[in-house]
């Protein structure tokens, strides 16, 4: 791809194209609160793929103790993804909690070294 020097800024040829579409998104928002919400989806993400995989896998395990593999391994997957789910939101709630008594406090980091 070759870079137009002329382009206006945000366009894809503009070689910090991707700064501008982070700020022309966010506002005035710092990169920190980027940061977190990429590290949630990866919390997120390993949580529900390790639920899946753990509890389909005790499924797999009980049913070669006691036979029926189809029924246990699904029976297995539906309390793994159950329970992820339960975790995501239980984390969810506490988080949203202590930012509501942050802000009701006013302790909040004050600057971007304050984290």
């Amino acid at each position: 791809m070759t870079l137009n020097i002329d382009q206006p800024e945000g366009s894809l040829g503009d070689p910090k194209w991707y700064r501008s579409r982070a700020r022309s998104i966010s506002g005035n928002a710092p990169v920190r609160e980027f940061a977190a919400m990429d590290n949630a989806a990866w919390i997120i993400s390993s949580r529900l793929i390790a639920g899946l995989i753990l509890y389909t896998g005790l499924g797999f395990l009980l049913s070669l103790w006691l036979g029926n593999r189809s029924l246990f391994m699904a029976l297995g997957a539906l309390i793994g993804l159950g329970l992820s789910y339960y975790l995501i939101f239980a984390g969810l709630a506490r988080e949203n909690k202590a930012l509501l008594e942050r802000a009701k406090t006013g302790s909040g980091p004050k600057s971007e070294g304050d984290l």
